[in-house]
């Protein structure tokens, strides 16, 4: 399963992007998690320290190459992971799309094209995830970054304008032929904000893909700089999380408990 999690800045994505690809190595599924993101934190997430954020390798620029059909990779798939990939916590493989160091370098249209064509790469045996935390706009959708994916998953809050940058990008990713697209409702407090995004969701023949409540574990876990999930396994959100990754990339998901 691939499986792309976008959304607005600040919705979360990161946080359940990171916490399900956890939860799935946990259960036993080789997880590739891709930070798509020019502003990367999914290591964090994922439960890598802090201090080595500073320094995480990146994917090179020079990894593709014309050919007649398109394009190709210059490495196999297992190559660039062993070159490029940091792991992490419960096996999780992290591969970084940039991390700009310096202002006015120039777009990253090269490293879509090379997140692509990785997803791409990805075998489609059941036991293989591969998460793409994408850019909090639509740039993964306008470029094709995600084409490859089977899923995407657009997290929201409860309010109009989050909601409403969901709805967008299920238009786009709808566009680009992905078929499987649904709402991840995230931060929700009570029956009012559920039924708020259920009805909006209703509304625009978008799929609700799972609902994870308001918790201040990912508040605390921030400060301490700390993975949600090693900061508080149990929390009512995490268990959300198991489910909502049972049920789009799941074979045997468990968040390792007894």
């Amino acid at each position: 399963m691939k499986l792309a999690i976008a959304g607005k800045g600040g919705s979360g994505k990161t946080s359940i992007s990171g916490t399900m690809a956890r939860l799935l190595a946990r259960g036993g599924q080789r997880v590739l998690a891709i930070d798509g993101d020019s502003n990367p934190n999914l290591a964090l997430t994922l439960g890598i320290p802090a201090e080595r954020m500073g320094d995480m390798p990146t994917l090179p620029s020079d990894l593709l190459r014309r050919t007649a059909a398109g394009t190709e990779l210059t490495q196999s798939l297992e190559q660039i992971k062993a070159s490029h990939s940091v792991t992490g916590p419960d096996g999780v493989d992290l591969l970084v799309m940039a991390h700009p160091q310096h202002a006015n370098t120039g777009c990253l249209c090269q490293m879509h094209a090379t997140v692509r064509t990785i997803i791409d790469a990805v075998s489609n045996d059941g036991r293989d995830v591969c998460i793409l935390d994408t850019e909090a706009s639509p740039e993964h959708l306008s470029r094709g970054t995600a084409i490859y994916a089977d899923a995407l998953l657009a997290v929201v809050e409860p309010y109009f304008k989050s909601l409403e940058t969901g709805r967008r990008m299920a238009v786009l990713a709808q566009d680009l032929g992905l078929e499987r697209v649904a709402l991840v409702a995230n931060k929700i407090r009570d029956e009012r904000e559920e039924d708020a995004v259920r009805a909006f969701a209703a509304k625009h023949d978008i799929e609700v893909g799972g609902l994870v409540p308001f918790d201040e574990c990912f508040i605390t876990a921030e400060r301490a700089s700390e993975a949600p999930l090693d900061h508080a396994p149990d929390a009512a959100a995490i268990l959300a999380i198991d489910e909502i990754a049972h049920r789009w990339a799941g074979v045997g998901v468990g968040n390792g408990r007894a």
